[in-house]
């Protein structure tokens, strides 16, 4: 499995951010239809998925195809720019029955974007539909209307390669003197503390949104919105702490030499080579450097940004969603497959392809020690939303603005200035 996580992690990224009912046939395609019994679901059901996670998605396929003979569910699984394919085949005409989409607003492929197109199918009336826990209702719906299963939860924090710490004799952060600790320790020993990679279009955002967790959305849970009435600004926030703490783990070393030209694959398999201790990456992120490192042990845990252990908050966010196609040639199967999916037994399997945990609780999802830190802050209450921009310049501008942080070209409090800027556009 190659470590490829470049549309989700600009899901987690570009900014996050739901029924009428129709009774019409779903043999007539109609987005509201509510037909699903065995009889009808047959024929080929086409799926377009991101190779990266194959092994969560091919257990639901082949249950599918065990609870509705006849059918045949056809996976295209892809790697590289997932959103720009689904875009130009949308436009084309030929996207699939089921493809993954994202939560929220912010891209090309996300809910809030490809629901007022018309490109999904209102699923408003699935049986999960009321289950979804109300945090997150709004990512996977607009204007009121569901749009998109969501599949599992995932934190962003730190994923360590527990073996190698353990070898060096070294432990898992849980202050912000711990974080600048690690990386000092971790030259000493001739390897490096984090392997991010920010030649990778979503690699420059990953530290920052998670010491955003700790430092502005987690204390602040409405920071969004003060910033749009105008009671706070980007550069007068906890943002600017967020900036200067990332500057100050660039300046320590953190991240090793040739940072600025690595990629978030080439991190994540330094990571499961041991030759990094850590990676600041999506929960997600886990599952394929587990594939890479079958006999080593890694852990997830929220990335410390002071030197309190309770100011932790993990920052959490779901991961792929899946959407039926709007204008699907089986839309009864698209419906079926992600009411299939949906079922605890598949959920749950499917989860554990993803090394996250079910989004839509149930009882039957028993986590795996890895995410046992994430988990607890779920259930305690120190899990923190995404940063929600309102567009999706934003980003943009915070993740060119920590290169030019890095490289000299420009400073925090300039780049906090053009967020801002970019915030009002």
């Amino acid at each position: 499995m190659t470590f490829s996580l470049k549309a989700v992690g600009c899901a987690v990224v570009a900014g996050l951010s739901l029924a009428a009912c129709s009774t019409s046939p779903d043999s007539g395609g109609s987005p509201g239809s509510t037909s699903t019994a065995s009889g009808d679901i047959k024929g080929k059901l086409t799926v377009l998925y991101d190779k990266s996670f194959q092994s969560a998605l091919d257990p639901v396929a082949k249950a599918f195809e065990r609870k509705y003979p006849g059918t045949k569910v056809d996976v295209n699984y892809v790697s590289g720019d997932v959103s720009n394919l689904i875009s130009n085949q949308i436009q084309a005409g030929t996207a699939a029955d089921v493809f993954i989409t994202q939560p929220g607003s912010g891209g090309a492929m996300n809910v809030h974007t490809l629901a007022p197109q018309g490109s999904v199918r209102d699923l408003s009336d699935a049986p999960w539909v009321a289950d979804i826990p109300k945090l997150w209702r709004g990512d996977m719906a607009y204007k009121g209307k569901t749009y998109a299963y969501p599949g599992t939860i995932q934190g962003l924090g730190g994923i360590y390669n527990l073996t190698k710490m353990k070898e060096l004799g070294l432990k898992v952060p849980t202050t912000w003197g711990q974080v600048l600790g690690l990386c000092k320790s971790a030259k000493e020993h001739h390897v490096y503390a984090y392997a991010q990679g920010f030649n990778d279009p979503a690699g420059p955002q990953m530290v920052y949104l998670a010491l955003a967790g700790s430092l502005v959305y987690g204390p602040t849970p409405d920071f969004s919105t003060r910033v749009k009435e105008k009671k706070t600004s980007i550069p007068a926030s906890p943002w600017k702490e967020v900036l200067t703490k990332y500057k100050q783990m660039n300046d320590a070393g953190c991240f090793g030499e040739g940072a600025m030209g690595r990629t978030r694959p080439q991190g994540g398999t330094e990571l499961a080579a041991g030759k990094a201790l850590g990676m600041i990456e999506v929960g997600a992120g886990l599952a394929p450097v587990q594939l890479q490192a079958p006999k080593s042990k890694f852990t997830v845990a929220a990335l410390p940004a002071t030197n309190n252990p309770a100011d932790n908050y993990f920052t959490a966010l779901p991961g792929y969603t899946l959407s039926a196609n709007a204008k699907a040639k089986n839309p009864g199967a698209a419906k079926a497959f992600l009411n299939l999916l949906a079922e605890p037994k598949n959920i749950n399997r499917y989860a554990e392809g993803y090394a996250s945990s079910p989004l839509i609780p149930n009882d039957d999802f028993k986590a795996p020690a890895t995410l046992g830190d994430f988990d607890k802050a779920v259930a305690d209450g120190k899990a923190a939303k995404l940063a929600d921009w309102p567009n999706p310049k934003v980003n943009e501008v915070a993740q060119q603005g920590v290169q030019a942080i890095f490289l000299g070209k420009d400073s925090v409090d300039g780049v906090l200035k053009k967020m801002q800027n970019a915030y009002g556009d």
